[in-house]
C-alpha cells in the first residue's frame, strides 16, 4: 500500500509540474511548478511518514486524502478552458479541507459541536454560494492562489447562461465573501482559544499546526478584502501566494509538532531513567506517582480502588478522593491489575497521543502494585511466622507439662507402688515364702502394665515405628488402632527427612482424630499418600461435613497448618454439608532443600 500511494503521489506531483510549466504565462514558471508540487507532496509525504504510527493514523490518512484532492487545483494552470475551470472549482474545496484538518487535529475527528458547525457552515457556503455561480459567470476572480494567469485566463467552460447576470457580482459575490471572512475569523478565534487553554504539553504539538492555520486564515481574509476594497493585483497576488504556501504548510506544521513531541518524549524518558536509577527498585504507588509527575507530567495524579469496594477512589495516601477531569486539559486512564486492583491515572490530555507514556505508566503502576502486594504478603507472612512460632513454643510447653503430668500421675505412681510392694515381698521371703512368691507373681503383671503405660506415653510423643520404618508403616499402624475402618494407600512414598515425616504423620493423625470426633457418624476414613516431586497426602472421610466459611479454625487445624508451614508445606481443606471432609497437604521435597533419606535397612 505504501508503495502504491507513494507512486501515485509522485505521479500527481510530476503531472502538476508539467501542467504548470506548459500552462498559462506565469512570471516565474519554475517557482510556480515547485510550489504546486510542494502543495501536493507535503501532505502526502507527511501522511505516509506517520501512517502506521498510532495514534496519528487517522490524521495521517486525512493528510494523504487532502494531498490528492488538492492536486486537482493544479489544473487551474492549464490553457484548456475545461481543465482550467475544473482546477478553479476544485480550489473552492481546498478551504473546507483545511478547516477540517485544523479543527480535527490531532485526533482526526471533530470533537466539539462548535467545530462541526463551523465545518458544516463552510461546506454549505461552498455548495450554495460558490458552486452554483460556476454556471453563470464568464470568468473566475483573479489573482487566485490556484492560478498564475492574470489577464489572459481561459474562459469558464461551465457557463450555461448567455451572459453573466448582474446579481451575481452585485449580491452573491459580496455575500459569500463576507460569509467566508466571518467563518475564517471564527476559526481564528477557536484556534487561538485552543492554544491559550492548552497545557504546555499540548502546545508542543498544537502550536506549529495552529500557527500555520492562523496565518492561512489571516492571509485569506486579507486577500478577499484586498481584492474587494483596493483591487490592487500586486498586493492580492502576494496574499494568494501566501494562501497557497500555508495550505501545504499545515502538513509541515504537523511534522514539526510531531518532531517536537518526539524530542520531548526522549528527554522525559531520559529523566525517568535517571530518576529510576537513583531510587530503590521496589517503588510504592505513592513513590511511582511522585516520580512520574517529576519526570513526565507535573499534573499527573494516581488514584486507586478495589473493584469490589463501593466507597470509590482513594489517593496515594489512602484518603477518599474524587478525580476531577477537565476534558479539554486532562484525561483519565484506568489500569487494572490481575488481582482486581484498579489504578486511575489523571494526566495531561496531550499524553493520550503518546503510546510510550501509556506503556511506561501502565508498567510502572503494575510494578508498584506488585511491589505493594508482595510487601503486604511479606508482612503478613512475618506476622504469621511470629504467631506460628509463639503457638509452637506454647504447644511445646504444654506438651512438656502433659508429659510431666502423665509421668507423675501415671508411670511414677505405678513405679512407687511397685517399689513398696517389692519391699513388702522381700520381708515376706523369710516369714511366708508362699505368700512372697504369690506377691512377686502379681508384681510381674503390674510391671507389664507399667511398661505398657510408658510405651503408650512414648508413642504419643514420637512413635518409634515412624523413626524406624517410615510414614507408610507408621500410618498403617495408626490406622489399625482406629475404631473406624481406615485404609492407607501409598504410591511411591519412601523415606524422607525426619521433620518432613513427622509433620506429615501428625497432620494425618490429627485429621483422622478430627474425623472421628467431629465428622458425625463416620464409617470409613481413607488416607492417600503420593509423590510427584512433592509429597502429597489426603485424609478423606464420609461424614456429615460442614460449612467451611462458617467454621472456626480450632487448635487442631491451626496445629496442622503450623506443622506444614515449618517445612514449607500447604494445607487445603475441602468440605460441604453431606459430602464429608477432605484434608489435603503438600510438602516440598526439593524446593526447601529437603531430600529423600536412604531407606531403612
Amino acid at each position: 500500500m505504501l508503495a502504491a500511494v507513494s507512486a501515485a503521489g509522485l505521479a500527481v506531483c510530476a503531472a502538476a509540474v508539467l501542467v504548470t510549466l506548459s500552462g498559462t504565462d506565469a512570471s516565474n514558471p519554475a517557482f510556480e511548478a515547485e510550489m504546486r508540487a510542494a502543495l501536493i507532496a507535503a501532505p502526502i509525504a507527511v501522511g505516509l511518514f506517520v501512517l502506521y504510527r498510532a495514534p496519528w493514523r487517522r490524521f495521517a490518512t486525512l493528510l494523504i486524502v487532502a494531498g490528492f484532492a488538492w492536486s486537482l487545483t493544479t489544473l487551474g494552470q492549464s490553457d484548456s478552458s475545461l481543465l482550467y475551470s475544473i482546477g478553479r472549482v476544485a480550489g473552492w474545496f481546498v478551504e473546507p479541507i483545511v478547516i477540517y484538518l485544523v479543527l480535527a487535529y490531532p485526533s482526526g475527528r471533530l470533537t466539539t459541536a462548535t467545530d462541526r458547525r463551523l465545518v458544516t457552515a463552510l461546506v454549505l457556503l461552498m455548495a450554495v454560494l460558490y458552486l452554483p455561480t460556476a454556471l453563470f459567470v464568464d470568468s473566475f476572480p483573479t489573482p487566485s492562489p490556484w492560478s498564475s494567469c492574470e489577464q489572459a485566463c481561459p474562459g469558464n467552460a461551465f457557463m450555461v447562461a448567455g451572459s453573466e447576470p448582474g446579481w451575481v457580482d452585485d449580491f452573491i459575490v459580496p455575500l459569500r465573501e463576507a460569509a467566508t471572512i466571518a467563518i475564517f475569523a471564527a476559526m481564528i478565534f477557536i484556534v487561538a482559544g485552543r492554544i491559550k487553554r492548552g497545557t504546555h504539553l499540548m502546545r508542543i504539538t498544537l502550536v506549529p499546526v495552529l500557527a500555520v492555520a492562523i496565518v492561512h486564515a489571516v492571509a485569506l481574509i486579507a486577500g478577499v478584502v484586498s481584492r474587494r476594497v483596493w483591487g490592487d493585483a500586486a498586493v492580492t497576488e502576494v496574499f494568494a501566494t501566501l494562501i497557497a504556501l500555508t495550505t501545504g504548510g499545515v502538513a509541515l506544521g504537523f511534522l514539526a509538532g510531531l518532531t517536537g513531541w518526539r524530542l520531548w518524549e526522549n528527554r522525559a524518558l531520559r529523566r525517568l531513567s535517571a530518576a529510576l536509577a537513583a531510587h530503590p527498585p521496589a517503588l510504592t504507588l505513592a513513590e511511582t506517582s511522585k516520580l512520574l509527575s517529576q519526570t513526565i507530567d507535573p499534573s499527573l495524579k494516581l488514584f486507586h480502588r478495589r473493584v469490589a469496594l463501593a466507597e470509590g477512589w482513594l489517593n496515594t495516601r489512602g484518603e477518599p478522593a474524587v478525580p476531577v477531569v477537565d476534558d479539554k486539559r486532562c484525561s483519565f486512564m484506568e489500569i487494572t491489575a490481575g488481582d482486581g486492583h484498579v489504578v486511575g491515572v489523571l494526566h495531561d490530555a496531550a499524553l493520550v497521543y503518546s503510546p510510550t507514556f501509556v506503556t511506561v505508566a501502565r508498567s510502572s503502576v503494575l510494578k508498584a502494585l506488585e511491589n505493594e502486594r508482595l510487601g503486604t504478603e511479606l508482612r503478613n507472612s512475618l506476622r504469621e511466622l511470629r504467631e506460628s512460632r509463639a503457638r509452637i513454643m506454647s504447644s511445646a510447653d504444654k506438651e512438656r507439662r502433659r508429659i510431666e503430668r502423665d509421668l507423675h500421675d501415671g508411670a511414677q505412681q505405678s513405679l512407687v507402688a511397685l517399689r513398696i510392694r517389692i519391699d513388702l515381698a522381700s520381708q515376706l521371703l523369710a516369714q511366708d515364702p508362699a505368700r512372697a512368691e504369690q506377691l512377686l507373681s502379681e508384681l510381674a503383671t503390674e510391671v507389664d502394665a507399667a511398661l505398657d503405660e510408658v510405651r503408650s506415653l512414648a508413642r504419643g510423643v514420637y512413635p518409634s515405628i515412624l523413626a524406624d520404618r517410615g510414614l507408610s508403616d507408621a500410618l498403617r499402624s495408626a490406622a489399625l488402632r482406629n475404631p473406624v475402618e481406615t485404609t492407607v494407600d501409598v504410591d511411591g512414598v519412601g523415606r524422607y527427612q525426619a521433620e518432613i515425616e513427622a509433620a506429615t504423620y501428625f497432620c494425618c493423625l490429627e485429621a483422622m482424630q478430627n474425623a472421628m470426633k467431629h465428622g458425625g457418624h463416620v464409617k470409613k476414613i481413607a488416607v492417600v499418600l503420593s509423590v510427584d516431586g512433592d509429597l502429597h497426602f489426603e485424609v478423606r472421610d464420609d461424614g456429615a461435613g460442614f460449612v467451611q466459611n462458617g467454621a472456626v479454625a480450632g487448635s487442631g487445624l491451626t496445629s496442622m497448618r503450623d506443622r506444614l508451614a515449618a517445612v514449607g508445606g500447604l494445607l487445603d481443606i475441602r468440605t460441604a454439608p453431606g459430602d464429608g471432609t477432605s484434608v489435603a497437604g503438600t510438602v516440598p521435597l526439593n524446593g526447601n532443600g529437603s531430600h529423600r533419606a536412604p531407606a531403612a535397612a
